[in-house]
């Protein structure tokens, strides 16, 4: 009887365990199907995220020494922060990147040296270049973001100032601001001083002038300049379909008035009367098939024509959506700068 009882009790632990270790397989794999829908959504997030991570590199002097300038440049960086939309990557592991390229930090300032030497070792989407020149009491001030990846100026900021130091240090906080494409705050604005002139460029920054001049040139080019592909893939389609069918209409227009001429000639050289109805019918035929692609060529080309011009008309009216710095940001290994290892780097902005 215990015998019976034990046994019973070991197929009944057996099949406890065998169900236990089920539902502990069930959670694990619940739990890696769990992480990669949370890194997906991550993902996904830091994709669209506005906030960027960005290096500064000291800016250029002239005019002033080195310790003002890094000074300034401290100044600027906070702003910066303060902004709430830059990453601020660390800038004493920036310049150990560049000593470690072989390179001074003084003689590294330009963003093609910086992309050129350490490009695929940094850590951050965009750099951010600049100079600060002196000459009595006019300052010149310059900064460029740039898209680490594109190498290519998001931003160009230039601001020409004269009046006293602190004016100046107002300007350059301001610029932080700008360069971020946010408005300065009014803190910030109420301060300034002297007299100054400004100007920003975004070289990467579409227009409709610059959509309606490539629709312009080829029907779709400018939707596609704007993202705009699939209204992009439906006008370029529509104008190819437009123009092979009034191609085709000429050729057969072209073959059609051949025929008229040689069964017209047939015609006026035949004595036979069976002959000349049957060249007379064709001369006939060819005439009206003549007419026919003649008629079917205008359409074609008057459609091609109308659907040039709407295409232009949509391209220009068509809301330009600028894309947020950092939409394009990838996610992907880099070279971890202190220990020199590869690294799957994944940011999450938290705002």
């Amino acid at each position: 009887m215990r015998s019976i009882t034990s046994l019973g009790l070991r197929c009944r632990y057996s099949n406890f365990r065998v169900k236990l270790f089920s539902i502990i397989d069930i959670s694990k794999s619940m739990y890696r199907y769990f992480l990669i829908l949370i890194t997906g959504l991550a993902l996904l997030r830091a994709q669209e995220s506005s906030v960027i991570s960005v290096g500064v590199v000291d800016f250029q002097a002239e005019g002033i020494s080195d310790l003002e300038v890094r000074t300034l440049t401290q100044r600027f960086t906070s702003e910066l922060n303060n902004t709430a939309r830059a990453i601020l990557f660390d800038r004493e592991v920036l310049n150990n990147q560049i000593t470690s390229a072989g390179l001074t930090v003084a003689g590294c300032k330009t963003p093609e040296c910086i992309l050129t030497n350490i490009g695929n070792e940094l850590g951050a989407q965009f750099i951010i270049t600049g100079s600060i020149s002196k000459n009595g009491d006019r300052y010149a001030l310059a900064a460029v973001l740039t898209d680490v990846v594109t190498q290519k100026a998001e931003r160009v900021l230039s601001t020409d100032y004269r009046g006293p130091v602190d004016g100046m240090i107002t300007e350059l906080e301001i610029m932080a601001w700008e360069i971020m494409d946010l408005e300065p705050p009014e803190s910030l604005v109420t301060k300034r001083k002297g007299k100054t002139k400004k100007k920003i460029k975004k070289p990467n920054t579409k227009s409709s002038l610059g959509a309606l001049a490539r629709a312009t040139a080829v029907p779709g080019w400018g939707h596609f300049y704007l993202d705009q592909n699939s209204r992009g893939l439906m006008f370029m389609s529509a104008e190819v379909v437009a123009l092979a069918t009034g191609y085709f209409a000429y050729m057969n227009y072209s073959r059609a008035y051949d025929n008229v001429d040689r069964y017209w000639g047939f015609y006026k050289e035949s004595t036979d009367h069976t002959e000349l109805q049957n060249y007379k019918t064709r001369t006939l035929e060819a005439e009206q098939t003549m007419l026919d692609n003649n008629n079917l060529l205008t359409v074609a080309f008057r459609a091609a024509a109308a659907i040039h011009l709407v295409n232009m008309l949509d391209a220009y009216m068509t809301e330009i959506v600028q894309k947020p710095l950092g939409s394009s940001a990838t996610v992907g290994f880099n070279l971890d700068p202190i220990s020199h290892q590869p690294q799957l780097r994944l940011t999450i902005a938290l705002d």
